[in-house]
């Protein structure tokens, strides 16, 4: 694997999209802001949705561009969520091993130090969960899959294959999602039932602590979200803590409407961003 060079499409073909009226063409326009990380991240995907967009996936390259403005404008981009995602059952595991490892590569000393490395293993990552949902075009998967693990071996400066040992060792349980009301922080029956399971997990596997994070939609003030998030959150925890979880495992963060997981216009309400997102961490 080399690089994004299986994905980039020859500047002739990319040339002929002008007038198509697609999100690729705008994102091909923009010039790209923000830090080198930013600037590598926006050509990144840019490469990407021109890929899909030679393959006929206008959704997905539609997608891929609106990644790819985000992050040419400067905007914070986080790896794609799991459950956003329809994955193979038999591959949910693979990626959810390989996301923790990405973002705590991308949260250390070594990102700042290597931003094409660091923008490289986002946009190879959210590739591979791409063509893996697909999940029909083998070439393809590995050669994301691939990318990905070159990446971070560059990156934190280990042998690749040490890379593709653990992304392959058998994954902790989730990551689970629980779901709120508009502006309310209670735990529907619904959310019970998902933290029953997390529950039932922290008794059999082998986890150094469990991460709750959460975050809300854009409607309402920034200042009130972060008080409605640390809500859901301490809602959460509770009741980890009341069905015998360890205290000294259980952590917690909320951040209101900021890094929200689905990105939505100021003021929108989005039910996948009325949150508690958990997970376990060796």
């Amino acid at each position: 694997m080399n690089g994004l060079s299986k994905l980039t499409l020859p500047c002739v073909g990319i040339l002929l999209l002008a007038g198509c009226g697609t999100q690729l063409e705008q994102a091909q326009g923009l010039t790209p802001q923000g830090t080198a990380f930013d600037k590598n991240l926006y050509q990144g995907y840019l490469e990407v949705s021109s890929s899909e967009y030679g393959e006929g996936d206008y959704r997905d390259s539609d997608a891929f561009a609106e990644r790819a403005m985000r992050a040419g404008t400067g905007q914070a981009v986080e790896p794609e969520e799991i459950d956003l995602r329809a994955l193979p059952a038999d591959k949910a595991g693979e990626l959810t091993t390989a996301r923790r490892r990405l973002t705590a590569a991308l949260n250390g000393p070594a990102a700042a130090g290597k931003p094409a490395e660091a923008a490289k293993a986002q946009v190879m990552f959210d590739c591979w969960m791409q063509e893996q949902e697909e999940n029909f075009q083998p070439a393809d998967i590995a050669a994301c899959r691939g990318g990905f693990i070159d990446a971070i071996a560059e990156l934190e400066n280990v042998p690749a294959k040490t890379v593709a040992e653990a992304v392959t060792e058998p994954a902790v349980p989730g990551p689970y999602a629980v779901f709120f009301e508009f502006d309310k922080a209670e735990l529907t029956p619904e959310a019970k039932a998902v933290l029953a399971e997390v529950v039932r997990n922290a008794g059999t596997a082998k986890f150094s602590r469990i991460v709750s994070t959460g975050y809300t939609d854009r409607s309402g003030s920034s200042a009130y979200n972060s008080k409605l998030a640390k809500r859901r959150v301490d809602a959460v925890v509770s009741y980890l803590l009341g069905s015998g979880v360890e205290k000294s495992k259980v952590v917690s963060a909320s951040y209101g409407e900021d890094r929200a997981p689905v990105q939505t216009p100021d003021g929108r309400r989005e039910q996948q961003n009325r949150r508690v997102q958990i997970e376990f961490a060796r």
